[in-house]
């Protein structure tokens, strides 16, 4: 019997190098319409809410929408009141789906319940496997993913900037450097650049 050859399987639409993108999009229980809008002004103002999640530098983006209306095949312009308020979730990380999961729901256990406990069917956020089934059941496919530099995680970018930073001030200080003492100047830098490269 002649088998057709194994075909490798696709590359998923949200992966690129080492950034996966997840999009989540879950109904809203009828008191989220109230609790959301509060929980973003509040995020807003006050950043350091959000610092937990900062601290997990695999998460270069995050993004929460609450969304009223969806555009359909219709006149232009038109728009389709939805029944119930949803919530719309985008993320960028680096590693696995499962491994973003498991690290956010142990690091970001209160947050995780402020942002999803108004969506109907949240379990919870531990433990990690019903979580991960309610992200899995709400996942939305994506037919196109973009990342500017796929072949970087967050830590390496984040460095890189820090880098530049401290490669600009030491050029600025360099130029009023006697000759003599720019080699000194430039291995203290080398060496305390270190960990940035």
């Amino acid at each position: 019997m002649n088998l057709p050859p194994v075909l490798p399987d696709a590359p998923a639409s949200n992966v690129v190098g080492e950034t996966t993108s997840i999009t989540l999009f879950t109904t809203q229980r009828w008191w989220g319409r109230a609790v959301m809008p509060a929980l973003f002004v509040a995020a807003r103002a006050a950043p350091g809410l959000l610092k937990a999640m900062d601290s997990l530098s695999f998460i270069s983006f995050a993004s929460w929408s609450l969304i009223r209306e969806l555009p359909y095949n219709g006149p232009p312009q038109a728009l389709h009141r939805l029944r119930h308020q949803h919530l719309f979730f985008e993320v960028h990380f680096n590693g696995s789906w499962a491994q973003y999961i498991d690290s956010s729901v142990r690091v970001l256990t209160g947050g995780m319940r402020s942002f999803w406990g108004s969506s109907v069917t949240f379990p919870g956020p531990l433990p990690a496997a019903p979580f991960q089934q309610f992200f899995s059941d709400h996942e939305v496919d994506l037919s196109h993913y973009y990342c500017a530099y796929p072949e970087a995680t967050v830590t390496i970018v984040r460095s890189a900037l820090e880098l530049e930073e401290r490669l600009d001030m030491f050029a600025h200080r360099a130029a009023l450097l006697r000759e003599d003492a720019f080699d000194a100047a430039w291995d203290a830098f080398i060496a305390d650049a270190q960990r940035l490269l």
